[in-house]
């Protein structure tokens, strides 16, 4: 134990590097596993990318590859891999990740109150993502993911501290909220606690009527950061439109909102997907299942989403209900909330072999699935039913732990280093 709080009492550029050379040694291993075993170490959707950036090389629209349902700038980043070297790409999303272990970092020191211990308690959340096995695959096998995480955590970044002083720093927020969303649909369920927090609702049973719809009325700041996040969504949507037309608007944004996915989905829907998929007519199952997820986002922003010193839970919410109730559900849809932990990970109040055994159920639930994944994918066995019923399994262990995090979450314990006095203070 004395060695291993060695480890993690190194300085924190130690670690980052540290953690850099873990990603790039796995990309240069990539290589060779590719070569040599069956299943790939590489995602396929490198390999989309890559092709898509080769269009782009040629003049030619990133469309033209087949499955490529992403904004054309990820295929502009691809493009190192074309001319330089073809795992370009996947050095290019490992920086991205480290980058977000140094946003964490920052955000993190500056919103506790307790700046005798912020440093050391900030760098303890960013070991979450330096060292998290997923984050590290996620990049290393060439998922794009980390990018759109980037920008959401710069967002918050700005929006929650004083490194850009004035209402400007809500313009930056802004700015990098509406690049996570046109590169990703998901930090949409973000904008609407993070527009809450910077509110003030002094709203109660004895409120006049007018003075609780006052109180409603957005203020200066919140149209600031409406109108940035508005503009700069807006400006890059047009500017790919006018570039690829109508093929963008439905590849990138209108497909998603008609997918069914009967591979690599822990959704829940998963067999009812593969039972429907020839079925063009309207999906009433998952228009009620999206109606219960619209309210409890609605719920979890209006609980968690309306003080500062929340929002950063209500924030981590939002995306484990969306992954957790969407229709599609892939392993890369994890980092959207695990980018997210190291922000609340210090707030949660229990007991070390709690937290383990949470985190050894939602592994077994993953790992039950994917096991039988790998025999309906590599082995041709008629297992629909089983992956189902793990998918069920998986399901209701999202929403327990869930549940438990959300009993747990005491805003500004700081792992239990922060005084009881301080704590009060934030409460």
């Amino acid at each position: 134990m004395d060695k291993l709080r060695t480890v993690i009492n190194w300085d924190f550029q130690t670690h980052i590097r540290i953690g850099a050379i873990i990603r790039f040694l796995l990309v240069i291993y990539s290589s060779y596993h590719d070569r040599h075993y069956d299943v790939p170490y590489t995602d396929i959707d490198y390999k989309v990318f890559t092709d898509a950036a080769k269009h782009v090389y040629d003049g030619n629209s990133p469309y033209k590859r087949h499955t490529y349902r992403y904004s054309p700038l990820i295929a502009y980043l691809l493009l190192p891999a074309i001319y330089i070297t073809p795992s370009a790409g996947k050095k290019l999303f490992c920086v991205f990740d480290i980058f977000v272990a140094c946003a964490l970092k920052k955000l993190v020191e500056k919103q506790l109150c307790d700046k005798k211990r912020a440093s050391k308690i900030a760098t303890y959340c960013a070991l979450f993502w330096i060292y998290n096995p997923m984050s590290i695959a996620i990049s290393s096998r060439g998922n794009a993911d980390s990018v759109p995480c980037l920008f959401v955590i710069l967002s918050v970044l700005f929006l929650q501290t004083n490194i850009v002083n004035s209402l400007m720093k809500y313009v930056l927020s802004g700015f990098f909220l509406g690049v996570s969303i046109h590169l990703r649909l998901y930090p949409l369920a973000l904008s609407f606690p993070m527009y809450l927090s910077l509110g003030e609702y002094k709203i109660n049973r004895n409120t006049p009527i007018l003075a609780g719809l006052a109180s409603l009325m957005p203020n200066k700041k919140q149209i600031i950061l409406t109108l940035s996040c508005i503009i700069t969504l807006f400006l890059l949507t047009w500017a790919m439109y006018v570039m690829y037309g109508y093929e963008f608007l439905f590849e990138t944004y209108i497909y998603h909102l008609f997918r069914k996915d009967t591979k690599h989905n822990f959704s829940v829907l998963f067999y009812y997907s593969y039972l429907t998929m020839d079925h063009l007519s309207f999906d009433v199952v998952k228009t009620i299942l999206q109606i219960f997820e619209g309210i409890i986002l609605f719920v979890v922003s209006l609980t968690f989403g309306t003080k500062p010193e929340t929002l950063p839970f209500a924030l981590f919410c939002q995306p484990v209900i969306l992954v957790t109730y969407n229709s599609v559900m892939t392993s890369q849809y994890f980092i959207w909330f695990l980018s997210l932990l190291p922000l609340v990970v210090h707030s949660f109040k229990m007991k070390p072999a709690k937290a383990l055994l949470l985190f050894t159920l939602w592994l077994s639930a993953q790992g039950a699935w994917l096991f039988y994944a790998y025999l309906l994918e590599f082995r041709n066995r008629e297992v629909f039913i089983l992956i189902w019923l793990k998918s069920i399994v998986f399901f209701c262990a999202n929403i327990f732990i869930l549940a438990q995090l959300i009993k747990s979450y005491t805003p500004g314990y700081g792992f239990g280093l922060i005084s009881e006095k301080n704590i009060a203070k934030i409460d």
